[in-house]
């Protein structure tokens, strides 16, 4: 089996904030590609500072042992939390729940098996685009996504939802994380990914995402697309807004999918022996 062709593009944007608390990391090793997001946050600066950790702290260990399994995946996304956590301890935060804290989305890619495995916490995204509809995509620790399950709010209404960012689960929190890990998953020629913050997310929605997919002719184009789109559509609160795209093989020939909604497997809970 020939080594996946791989095509990574990154943006990330400061919106109507006073700083940029985004942070985007993406490395390969031979036969391994790692791509990581993370959304910070707390008082000062430590919210750029809990997602650089992160970041930093998952590509030195992806570079030291990329994972090859699901188990593997949720440990370095757990070593990252502690990374976290060791943070506030030693700059003397007293209050844990007010303290840094951040989400994280990661994805590995192996070019020699053509598998891919990904993780997440909080409310960054990932999503799977394969000939022209949504295969699989993350499912938010948020108060709203709770509300979503539980039936006590109107999709169409999300927006008028008070606390609708709240999560309930991020890197750094007082409470015990369990990472959300899916895969391995066998990758096709021209699967898609895109790896993204909630600034970027919450205004798209799946249908425009994947028609701006299927107009583009590559990776760059597709998110500059999408940052257009959430730049028009931005008012005075407008949050960073980042995002990864990830390409498999040379070219695709995507489609843009349907207005119905489509079937979306989420991605597992747990630990680890969890199958996409």
């Amino acid at each position: 089996m020939s080594p996946l062709a791989v095509q990574v593009c990154q943006r990330s944007c400061i919106g109507a904030r006073a700083r940029n608390e985004d942070c985007i990391g993406v490395d390969q090793v031979p036969g391994h590609w790692c791509l990581v997001l993370s959304d910070g946050a707390g008082g000062h600066s430590d919210g750029a500072l809990a997602s650089r950790l992160v970041v930093d702290r998952i590509l030195a260990g992806f570079r030291s042992r990329p994972p090859v399994d699901a188990r593997d995946l949720a440990e370095l996304l757990l070593d990252a939390h502690d990374a976290v956590v060791a943070a506030q301890r030693s700059r003397g935060a007293i209050d844990l729940v007010s303290a840094m804290h951040a989400t994280v989305v990661a994805l590995m890619i192996d070019t020699t098996t053509g598998l891919a495995l990904w993780g997440h916490v909080g409310d960054s995204r990932l999503y799977l685009w394969r000939d022209g509809r949504v295969l699989a995509m993350t499912r938010d620790d948020s108060l709203l996504q709770w509300m979503l399950d539980a039936g006590v709010v109107d999709p169409a209404r999300t927006q008028d939802v008070a606390h609708r960012g709240l999560l309930l689960a991020a890197m750094g929190s007082e409470e015990e994380i369990e990472p959300h890990v899916a895969g391995p998953l066998e990758l096709r020629e021209a699967d898609a990914f895109l790896l993204c913050s909630d600034g970027w997310w919450d205004g798209l929605d799946e249908v425009l995402i994947g028609r701006l997919l299927a107009r583009a002719s590559t990776p760059e184009d597709w998110l500059d697309s999408m940052a257009d789109a959430t730049r028009e559509r931005a008012d005075a609160k407008q949050d960073n807004y980042s995002a990864i795209g990830c390409w498999i093989g040379e070219r695709r020939d995507a489609r843009a999918p349907h207005d119905e909604t489509s079937a979306v497997p989420q991605a597992d809970r747990g630990h680890a022996d969890h199958q996409s």
